[in-house]
């Protein structure tokens, strides 16, 4: 009998909840009749998309049009090209240039360091140091080495294309001397095959009356300057010079200039010398420049000023 109560009780337990579920409303068809769902929303999409599948297969080699399109590239550094090449160095560009002048009759090997920097596009500095000179100077009666003196230091400007004015102050260590050379190196292109250049140094003169303008080209020069002012000779205040030329572009590569200068010492036609030199330059490397010069400083002392000049520059 017990077991009997405890079973009919746990059978109303069970029995209760399924009681109380809700029977579903047949009114609208019926059991097993067809519901309606909506339709799902459409996938979000931005405003520059396609209707192209970005998953489809495509061919080799063809872009993907989801992918960034990256900005055309620029032309940068430094032309081979001489005719091509500014007036100035690129912003943080170097230029090192090592020259060596030989002058056969009589004997001189000269040696000068040149150096200029990129500050700005526009803006450029260098250096200079005359490093010395292979020559019978008459003091020991023969050949041999004389350590160069003389330093200068320039600034040039790009105000053109075309034109960049320059700044130098050439300085003599031992006796002092100093001065100032201004100039405005020009270049006129015509294509990429000619330009024409020049008026890289236009004046020079001294600043100290009694002493000399030094230069950093000739340390003989140099010494004929200060031998002069133990005999009280009054040395040349400065000088006017035109100087200009053409180059013509060979081979991208090689790049053939001739020049024609004409001096006045002292500012005076009294003493005027003309200049004539031909250069080759030969650019092996992007970065390097191997030069040959030969030609004469003096027309009316062509024997006496007769040279040969070889020099390296290099770009870092």
């Amino acid at each position: 009998m017990v077991r009997f109560f405890v079973f009919a009780s746990l059978l109303g337990l069970v029995a209760a909840p399924a009681a109380a579920q809700v029977i579903p409303d047949d009114s609208d068809g019926g059991a097993g009749s067809e519901i309606e769902l909506d339709d799902d929303p459409p996938p979000a999409t931005d405003a520059g998309d396609t209707d192209e599948n970005p998953d489809a297969p495509r061919l080799i080699g063809e872009p993907d049009p989801a992918a960034p399109i990256a900005p055309s590239a620029r032309a940068t550094g430094y032309p081979v090209n001489e005719v091509l090449r500014p007036l100035t160095l690129p912003d943080f560009t170097s230029e090192l240039r090592l020259d060596a002048a030989t002058y056969p009759s009589p004997f001189d090997l000269e040696v000068a360091f040149r150096a200029r920097y990129g500050i700005t596009r526009q803006a450029q500095i260098g250096v200079g140091y005359g490093i010395g000179g292979l020559y019978n100077d008459g003091k020991r009666g023969k050949t041999s080495w004389n350590t160069g003196k003389a330093v200068e230091i320039n600034f040039t400007f790009l105000a053109q294309d075309w034109v960049a004015p320059r700044i130098a102050v050439p300085m003599y260590v031992d006796p002092f001397a100093i001065g100032l050379v201004l100039g405005a190196p020009v270049k006129f292109r015509f294509g990429d095959r000619f330009a024409l250049v020049g008026f890289e140094e236009v004046v020079g003169f001294k600043f100290q009356g009694k002493k000399f303008l030094p230069t950093i080209d000739s340390e003989r020069t140099n010494e004929v300057l200060v031998d002069a002012l133990g005999d009280n000779t009054i040395s040349p205040d400065g000088y006017l010079r035109f100087d200009f030329g053409a180059v013509y572009q060979l081979e991208p590569d090689l790049a053939l200039t001739g020049r024609f200068g004409f001096t006045m010492s002292d500012f005076s036609t009294r003493d005027a010398a003309s200049a004539l030199r031909v250069q080759l330059q030969w650019t092996p490397r992007r970065r390097v420049d191997l030069i040959g010069v030969t030609g004469f400083d003096r027309l009316d002392e062509a024997g006496n000023s007769f040279h040969l000049t070889a020099a390296l520059a290099v770009r870092i």
